[in-house]
């Protein structure tokens, strides 16, 4: 069984929620831990900031995804409840109550708890709101981050009591880029999936921001072994760039192996499509979006008349209902149809096209692709080894097999009233006699002659065919009555009983035949059979006559 591999959304969806469930569960470790050492939250400061970082954790579990309306609210609920609290807290801070989280941390989650309560929000220009709080909210948290990573806290005016905790700031951080990738039809995350290269962006800001803290963690070492600030600085940065730059060549190396080795597959596949027999087509809907070179081989136009046409222009009217399956395909099916083409010069070519779903180089379905291979001989022997099952060789007439078939099915066929269904039995008069004394050329001349004699005589879907030897039956439906079966049947005697010129000899040959009508009800075998005792009747009589039973 294929596996099936998860597109960017749903895996973006998995990170979001990942990223707020470790959330979730270190803010109830740090509230139990808490609980634990002050006997049950002696003091109520130390838990709001887990109590905050828990519930947006659980806002954002909730909207993540593809939630249900009933998830949606109770997320923005979750959400509410926190930015509440947050701004409760915010103006005992602005009353000069300093009681709780710092202020700081009280704005960064006011702003944090109002993006996520806006994430399932898609009314006109939410997103930039979105966009505008989430901004907001990773401004304090960065800048904690920044001055531990630098032991520069006092100077950004970012100690215990004034900025974040390390713990908070972490988690508002790790929120705010779950709520970001669990919208991925929104910017950021929807420009950056829609180029091509975004990996190579992700990993430039990879490196712009890793090394300033790769800096400040390299700087720990050196200040342990005893050298100076300013010493431990440059040999921080000087190693940092290094570990960068592996990195960076590393990265760099390896995707330039993968962009040689996809302009090698795409020289060979070039190569392939330049030289193929087979035509192929890219198609979006109908619309031709690439055709290969081959096109000009097959059908004759160039691949500039074909791009950007629709391809039911170039096919025949009466096929264009076999076209339907093709442009009706799912992403796990594919089809074979055959219909004809139509060339430069106005003629057509039967094809086989072979059409299946595209996928682009990130497994997206983008449109169909199409083999078009030109399948003219084989339809002609296809056509010729219907015909020899169907029709005799030497005559040209149905052979019995297909006029019994017809039989049958005119038998079972509903009928007007006044309408009956003739069937003539004919034999050729001493035919032995003619294959013994002149040979059996002149035979199966005569046989051939008296064959076409007999369907010019006839009426247009009327059925002539040889039972074999020399007997010949002839179907008339709906005929109005036994006189008109009887004059037919007299028409083809007298035809038959024409001088047939053979290699420079007269030969005068004659119809034996047997007429009968069908009765209700009545089989092939029944109605044949009559037909056969009344020719045999007419050859029992003067021969060259038409009897009737």
């Amino acid at each position: 069984m294929a596996r099936t591999v998860p597109s960017a959304e749903s895996r973006l969806t998995r990170w979001a929620q990942g990223g707020a469930a470790s959330v979730l569960l270190l803010a109830a470790v740090n509230l139990v831990v808490t609980a634990s050492r002050a006997g049950g939250f002696s003091s109520w400061a130390a838990p709001w900031a887990a109590l905050w970082l828990a519930g947006l954790a659980t806002a954002v579990l909730l909207q993540a995804g593809e939630p249900s309306s009933r998830r949606t609210r109770w997320g923005r609920l979750a959400a509410t409840v926190v930015g509440v609290l947050a701004a409760a807290m915010l103006i005992e801070h602005l009353m000069g109550r300093h009681s709780g989280p710092t202020l700081r941390t009280a704005t960064s989650v006011l702003y944090l708890a109002g993006a996520t309560a806006l994430m399932r929000a898609n009314r006109l220009r939410t997103g930039w709101l979105w966009g505008l709080l989430l901004l907001a909210a990773v401004a304090a948290p960065l800048v904690t981050l920044v001055g531990h990573a630098f032991r520069a806290t006092s100077v950004a005016q970012m100690t215990e009591t004034t900025g974040l905790g390390l713990p908070t700031a972490a988690g508002v951080l790790v929120l705010t880029a779950a709520t970001v990738v669990a919208r991925p039809d929104r910017n950021p995350v929807a420009w950056l999936l829609a180029r091509s290269d975004r990996w190579a962006l992700l990993r430039l800001v990879g490196v712009l921001c890793g090394l300033p803290f790769l800096v400040s963690v390299t700087r720990l070492p050196f200040l342990a072994l005893g050298l100076g600030n300013q010493a431990s600085w440059i040999l921080a940065t000087i190693c940092a760039t290094v570990i960068i730059g592996v990195i960076t060549f590393y990265a760099s190396q390896r995707e330039q192996r993968l962009l040689i080795e996809r302009a090698e597959a795409e020289r060979r596949y070039r190569m392939l499509a330049d030289n193929a027999v087979d035509v192929v087509v890219h198609l979006h809907g109908s619309v031709v979006s690439w055709v290969s070179p081959s096109v000009t081989a097959a059908f004759g136009d160039p691949p500039a008349q074909w791009i950007g046409s629709d391809l039911t222009a170039h096919i025949h009217p009466d096929d264009l209902s076999t076209l339907a399956p093709i442009f009706d395909i799912d992403c796990r099916t594919s089809v074979l149809a055959r219909f004809r083409v139509r060339t430069a010069a106005g003629k057509y070519h039967w094809v086989d096209g072979n059409a299946k779903p595209y996928l682009d180089a990130d497994g997206n379905t983008d449109g169909m692709i199409a083999a078009l291979r030109i399948v003219d001989g084989q339809v002609a022997a296809e056509e010729r080894l219907d015909r020899l099952a169907r029709i005799d060789t030497l005559t040209g007439l149905l052979n019995r097999a297909e006029t019994l078939a017809r039989l049958d099915s005119a038998l079972a066929a509903p009928r007007s009233p006044g309408s009956q269904l003739g069937i003539l039995f004919c034999d050729v008069d001493h035919f032995k006699t003619i294959n013994d004394t002149l040979g059996h050329s002149v035979g199966d001349a005569v046989l051939s002659t008296l064959a076409a004699r007999i369907s010019d005589s006839v009426r247009t879907g009327d059925t002539v065919g040889r039972m074999g030897g020399d007997e010949i039956v002839v179907l008339l439906p709906g005929v109005p009555s036994v006189e008109e079966v009887i004059a037919i049947a007299e028409k083809i005697r007298c035809r038959a009983a024409e001088p047939i010129q053979y290699d420079g000899q007269t030969i005068c040959a004659t119809l034996s035949i047997g007429v009968t009508v069908s009765m209700p009800g009545e089989g092939a075998t029944a109605v044949t059979a009559r037909a056969d005792v009344a020719m045999y009747q007419a050859k029992q009589a003067c021969r060259n006559t038409v009897v009737r039973v």
